[in-house]
């Protein structure tokens, strides 16, 4: 587990800051002035805004967009949010969440799908996890030293902005499951792990959940995530050539998204 360390930030941002020409990193790499306060940033792996709200209903700014990142600030009643869309990976997580160190903001949601390795986790379940499991790379580069003991481990989400965010699903009606991930670095090969996944104590798969959470910890930023079951490897629904009547329910259940987040 990795707890807020503010000697290791410092030298994570110091040897950058070393080979770069900026004090703002986050302007300098993805366009985002740190001095703009947010009341809370949605971070979300390969979603981009239309798939989670309605755009004719809230006001939207694009801030920047390149072939990494895209980033647009949404006002609604009288509150200021930031929606990243970032591409799928540990990498690309964990850079921009470093980054993230001086923005003038305080709560970090992380939103995105997983898959459920167990038949009683259902496709369209909203998952707000405790803690994901480290099985990316990406995490160990946050620690002082590279040590792949510090694989599998757990990192750990907000308790108390999960139990904020667990509230708001409670007066939208929005039920929630209680769910493990295990976030890793490839679908293509997690398929020959799935029971070594298990035997961690994870019941859901997805790629970036843990670094969000390790790197959040790490910069000291209140951080929680609401994940939506896209798939389930253990009943046949597979994520890989997804047939059209569980895509459409995947997505029907994607449309309550917004009313948890844009109560936050």
């Amino acid at each position: 587990m990795i707890k807020t360390n503010g000697e290791s930030m410092i030298n994570i941002v110091k040897k950058f800051k070393q080979y770069s020409n900026t004090d703002d990193i986050l302007k300098l790499v993805y366009g985002i002035p740190s001095s703009e306060h947010f009341d809370c940033v949605f971070v979300a792996p390969s979603w981009n805004i239309e798939k989670v709200f309605d755009l004719s209903s809230i006001n939207t700014e694009l801030l920047f967009s390149n072939q990494d990142i895209t980033a647009h600030k949404i006002t609604h009643n009288g509150k200021k949010y930031l929606y990243v869309q970032l591409k799928i990976g540990a990498p690309n997580m964990v850079d921009f969440c470093v980054s993230c160190c001086d923005l003038d903001c305080d709560k970090f949601i992380f939103i995105g799908s997983v898959g459920s390795l167990v038949p009683e986790i259902n496709l369209g379940d909203i998952i707000i996890p405790e803690y994901s499991i480290s099985g990316d790379g990406a995490s160990l580069y946050l620690h002082d030293a590279l040590d792949t003991d510090n694989m599998f481990k757990p990192a750990y989400s907000n308790l108390e902005l999960n139990r904020y965010i667990k509230n708001v699903c409670r007066t939208q009606n929005i039920n929630t499951v209680k769910a493990v991930p295990i976030s890793v670095d490839s679908v293509m090969c997690e398929y020959q792990h799935l029971d070594e996944f298990k035997n961690m104590g994870a019941n859901v798969i997805e790629m970036e959940t843990a670094t969000f959470f390790n790197a959040m910890n790490l910069i000291g930023k209140p951080a929680s995530a609401v994940l939506i079951v896209s798939d389930n490897s253990s009943v046949g629904q597979h994520l890989i050539g997804i047939d059209k009547e569980t895509r459409d329910k995947y997505h029907a259940a994607r449309t309550c998204i917004k009313n948890i987040l844009l109560n936050i």
